[in-house]
């Protein structure tokens, strides 16, 4: 980790003047291109949002640190914002990170981008539920995992439990299911209004697609050929993470 006391030494300087932490962040920016008549020197997103939250600890919210971040690095992508951002604000939310980075005013599918690769989503699938949103959308710019973690459950309480591979006894649903020829009890995703697919127990999203990812049990939706839903039981824990195309 860099020393930031320099940073800290000028910003509370800054700060005893009566400066804002914004107007603190551009005389330091203008400081270490040597704009006040010292030498230039080098400083990261990382140090001046740690430092910022140091001189003006509880003051800043993560659109603020967004903002002076991208205002004194206006090259810097999505990505390396959040990640300065979050190294100011370690308890940034996804939903606060994803408002901060598009409210600075960065493109929103970057925004997306970075908060999906910050923030990997652990989710917990019920059997007895349709389709259910899994918290991650998108950007088809990215690789998306989605890895089985633990967990059982049932599609029909007379054939007992199963995982996200579905029942080997039945390997081909029935028309209704919510995807016909996978197997019956296996976990289905969906990326937006997109055709269903078979995850099972590990599945790679190449880039591509775009939308909200949606999970489902593969199982008689809307109860053609009895119970439906209704009698299910159990549920899955999948994690979701994203790599860089």
């Amino acid at each position: 980790m860099s020393d930031i006391s320099p940073l800290v030494e000028s910003l509370s300087n800054s700060k005893a003047a009566g400066l804002s932490p914004v107007a603190a962040a551009a005389l330091v920016a203008q400081a270490c291109a040597g704009g006040s008549g010292a030498p230039p020197f080098e400083i990261s997103p990382e140090s001046l949002a740690q430092a910022l939250e140091q001189v003006f600890p509880g003051s800043l919210t993560p659109a603020e640190l967004a903002q002076i971040i991208h205002t004194q690095f206006p090259d810097l992508p999505a990505l390396g914002v959040a990640e300065a951002v979050l190294a100011g604000l370690p308890g940034t939310s996804r939903a606060d990170m994803l408002a901060a980075l598009v409210g600075a005013g960065l493109p929103a599918n970057d925004s997306q981008g970075a908060v999906n690769i910050l923030y990997p989503v652990t989710i917990a699938i019920q059997a007895n539920q349709a389709w259910q949103a899994a918290g991650v959308t998108l950007t088809g710019q990215q690789v998306t995992h989605l890895a089985f973690v633990s967990g059982s459950w049932s599609a029909n309480p007379a054939d007992g439990t199963t995982g996200p591979d579905g029942y080997p006894q039945f390997p081909s649903a029935r028309p209704g299911y919510t995807l016909p020829t996978a197997p019956q009890g296996a976990m289905i995703g969906r990326i937006g209004n997109n055709a269903p697919f078979l995850v099972g127990s590990a599945y790679v999203v190449q880039p591509g697609p775009t939308g909200d990812l949606s999970l489902c049990i593969n199982d008689d939706l809307d109860g053609r050929y009895g119970m439906g839903l209704r009698d299910n039981f159990g549920a899955l824990t999948f994690t979701i993470t994203t790599t860089g195309s």
